[in-house]
């Protein structure tokens, strides 16, 4: 029996080493809702994994970044189908999953980089841009029209180019734009005719970097938002490094204008369904509003990793901050309310049978996270202990995109390694 238990808690304690070595800040980092008759279905990013509820938020669990199979430091792009099917990009490929027990790696996307995932706004097309792992990129665009089952490549391979974004129009689904480099050089692309041909839009950005599609209008398709990661020069919108700023055209990306800029790092951006209200913001700035085109507003201070606004309600992911809320709700004009709280994770899905990570290895993750979230209880100082030492400052960004240290996890893999070796020797004795 104890020869049977051993590989178990090995494998135990490499997953709560793994769990160690992500390093990173827990932030939220992007929040979902599933389209139609599945908006009882929400999922928030994390830098650890996924917040997943299936009732609207009353209770949430935990899926970690090994059973959606991508490694530690990937951010990976999001999005729901119109059957609530959750579609999650990688670095390598595409996974769906319902439950969160079962998850199918996408055959038609595999060894692919997915940069990106857009959805119409009741689910039915799903759009991907994809980036082939050669020296020389090209980047290509495959759209499901099944739930995220099959992908079909459509259009031209756009060589030397890397997508990072995707945006359909609300009110035209032939009408997609989309965002990268070529000989990395900015660029923005637009397809009138579903993704079939790509035309390279005039607009220039005066310098701009990190520049991604946020959002189309919902009743015109000729205006759409981007937002840039750095103050572009000559537009009279900043210099200041690492400064936001948003632009909007609307001439289906003929001219830009610039409507907003922030002082520190722009990563949220939300539009209200009937295209009339703005809201930007980030960590740095707070969150701010435009209405009708009228000059910015702050409507809060809070810190924000995210903004979307969903069925009705503008929903934030909150910078992090010990024992604070990871998600906040506002009715886009008043001030947030606490959505979702490390509290209120409930771990690992226990329906999810033995076999499955998330089942097996999940739980090893959780704990460690779940130290770094909820604050210690306060310690009798009287038995010579303190109370938990203070959270460090948050040092990450929302990025699309990130690269796993391929060294990390070595040595902790290596000394349980070297357990296990020692054991049998011991036996052999």
């Amino acid at each position: 029996m104890r020869r049977a238990l051993l590989p178990t808690v090995l494998l135990s304690l490499l997953a709560e080493s793994e769990a160690r070595a992500n390093g990173r800040f827990p932030n939220a980092q992007e929040f979902h809702q599933a389209p139609g008759s599945n908006r009882n279905l929400m999922v928030v990013r994390v830098t650890f994994g996924l917040l997943v509820s299936f009732d609207r938020g009353q209770r949430w669990e935990y899926w970690c970044e090994d059973a959606l199979q991508y490694g530690d430091g990937y951010d990976p792009p999001l999005s729901y189908a119109a059957d609530g099917t959750l579609l999650v990009a990688l670095q390598d490929g595409l996974v769906t999953t319902r439950d969160g027990c079962t998850f199918r790696s996408q055959p038609d996307l595999e060894s692919l980089t997915v940069r990106d995932l857009a959805a119409t706004p009741d689910g039915g097309v799903t759009w991907a841009v994809t980036l082939t792992r050669n020296a020389r990129p090209d980047s290509r665009v495959a759209r499901s029209t099944d739930n995220g089952a099959t992908f079909q490549f459509v259009g031209e391979r756009l060589a030397d180019t890397v997508l990072d974004t995707i945006e359909v129009a609300p009110s035209d689904p032939q009408r997609l734009y989309a965002s990268g480099t070529v000989n990395q050089e900015v660029a923005l692309f637009r397809s009138d005719d579903g993704g079939l041909r790509w035309a390279r839009a005039p607009a220039r950005f005066g310098g701009a970097t990190g520049v991604y599609v946020s959002g189309v209008d919902p009743r015109d398709p000729d205006v759409l938002y981007l937002r840039a990661t750095a103050a572009p020069e000559g537009m009279d919108a900043g210099s200041a490094d690492g400064s936001g700023v948003l632009f909007r055209s609307e001439d289906g990306g003929g001219t830009l204008r610039v409507v907003f800029r922030s002082a520190g790092p722009m990563r949220g951006f939300a539009l209200s369904d009937d295209g009339r209200r703005v809201w930007a913001g980030g960590p740095d700035d707070g969150v701010w509003r435009m209405d009708d085109g009228a000059a910015p507003t702050r409507l809060s201070g809070e810190p924000v990793e995210c903004l979307r606004w969903s069925d009705g309600a503008l929903w934030a992911c909150r910078t992090f901050e010990r024992g604070g809320p990871l998600l906040v709700r506002s009715d886009g004009a008043g001030p947030f309310v606490t959505a979702l709280a490390a509290t209120d994770i409930a771990g690992p899905p226990s329906r999810c049978p033995a076999g499955t990570l998330n089942r097996d290895i999940c739980p090893g993750r959780w704990r460690v996270a779940r130290g770094t979230l909820v604050p210690a209880p306060a310690m009798d100082a009287s038995a010579g202990r303190g109370a938990a030492p203070p959270a460090p400052r948050p040092s990450d960004c929302a990025c699309r995109s990130a690269h796993a240290d391929p060294n990390r996890g070595r040595t902790s893999f290596m000394w349980i390694a070297a357990v296990w070796i020692a054991v049998r020797r011991r036996r052999a004795r």
